[in-house]
């Protein structure tokens, strides 16, 4: 077994993405930088995140935490990689690190003592050798993301595949709703409907334990449906599409990736989006994810903020944590909307703060106890509950917001 850690600077800057959540706890595709390695290296030794996260990376079970750095060779990992694929085959030398050329660190191969610094300072020590890798990229803005997507979810479903052969775990019989060749499993305490189609024809998909596909529903591969997860009848789930564990979705989504907990399960189409945990899309809302000028999307991760280029021409939406759409709202192509931001007009803005309450009467801040009323109701339903450094956050985000 391989000694390793993951290593979160907290580089990059990828606005709500990461408000509640590490790097590291980011779902990327149908993993988490973490899960990805586990699949492939077994569990970390430790995952090293900002001291400001801590606390709430332990809270949300981020794996190793608490793990002691021990061994003689360590193996760190940048969680913000864009592919470990080729790394894993051929780490760096012992005694060295491969850094970006501004510094930051992508891997290394070092002693106990080298990553026990690492943890503490957040840098290895001056005597790591420093290699440039040019060749090696990481994740810096929330549409990177959005471009490795259909490369990064083929790679999590074939190692996940793999694990599942290497169980022994059986996939339900399902031969006579499938089209095309690439692998399909659907775990055996999964549900499927009548007149549900599996489209493997440009791609694998995977259901995991616990979803329940509804009647008359069409799943296009690459796809992945996590545990727990509901797909509405009718559904229409297109290719390269990330479904976390227990959301309820339906409509028109593709090119899409769900963190977990959030449900659109109305019609409407959602494409080349993100969406955080807890968020709501009211019946009929749309989102277009394509100019009419056919031309690049550009994006103002903060109402404040600089309109930055994205280099693609599909850019549908970013969805913080806790964010909830009125019925019919007609989300523009390039949005962002921030952590706890309240929707109920028909044509939002494309930039959105954190904790705004948007109505046709104007905007405003959502008051923090009002806020958290409606999220301590909403988390209950579904049996989690917000542990005390979900809290710390969110009220200190919050206060951030007031400032602003």
């Amino acid at each position: 077994m391989r000694h390793w850690i993951l290593f979160d600077d907290g580089g990059g800057r990828f606005g709500p993405l990461t408000d509640l959540r590490p790097f590291a706890d980011l779902r990327t595709a149908a993993c988490t930088p973490g899960e990805r390695l586990a699949l492939r290296l077994g569990a970390p030794r430790a995952t090293i995140v900002p001291e400001p996260m801590r606390e709430l990376a332990r809270e949300r079970g981020v794996p190793g935490i608490d793990a002691a750095c021990e061994g003689d060779r360590i193996e760190v990992w940048s969680a913000r990689l864009r592919s470990v694929e080729d790394l894993l085959a051929e780490p760096p030398e012992p005694g060295s690190a491969w850094v970006s050329a501004k510094g930051d660190l992508l891997a290394a191969s070092v002693d106990a003592a080298a990553a026990t610094t690492l943890a503490s300072s957040g840098s290895l020590p001056a005597a790591v050798r420093r290699v440039e890798r040019n060749d090696l990229r990481q994740h810096e803005r929330p549409w990177d993301l959005l471009d490795d997507l259909d490369a990064s979810l083929r790679r999590d479903l074939e190692a996940k595949f793999a694990a599942l052969a290497a169980s022994g775990e059986k996939s339900l019989e399902v031969a006579g709703i499938v089209v095309g060749d690439a692998p399909v499993f659907v775990h055996s305490t999964a549900s499927i409907g009548r007149g549900v189609v599996l489209d493997a024809t440009g791609g694998p998909i995977l259901i995991e334990a616990g979803a329940k596909i509804g009647h008359a529903a069409i799943l296009i591969g690459p796809l992945w449906i996590g545990a727990g997860s509901v797909v509405i009848d009718r559904a229409h789930l297109k290719a390269s599409t990330a479904i976390g564990p227990v959301c309820k979705v339906g409509g028109e989504i593709g090119s899409t990736v769900f963190q977990g907990h959030a449900n659109k399960t109305h019609d409407g189409h959602l494409g080349d989006a993100w969406v955080g945990e807890w968020a709501n899309f009211g019946a009929a809302t749309v989102n277009s994810n394509l100019l009419n000028t056919y031309g690049e999307v550009s994006m103002r991760i903060a109402p404040d903020g600089p309109s930055e280029r994205t280099g693609r021409s599909a850019m549908g939406c970013l969805v913080g944590d806790h964010v909830k759409f009125a019925i019919g709202t007609r989300i523009t192509t390039g949005s962002c909307f921030g952590t706890g931001s309240m929707v109920a007009v028909a044509d939002p803005p494309r930039s959105v703060g954190r904790f705004r309450w948007l109505t046709d009467r104007g905007e405003a801040h959502y008051r923090l106890d009002r806020f958290l009323e409606v999220a301590q109701t909403v988390t209950a339903r579904r049996g989690v509950r917000l542990g005390a450094a979900a809290l710390a956050r969110i009220a200190s985000l919050h206060a951030e917001a007031s400032q602003g």
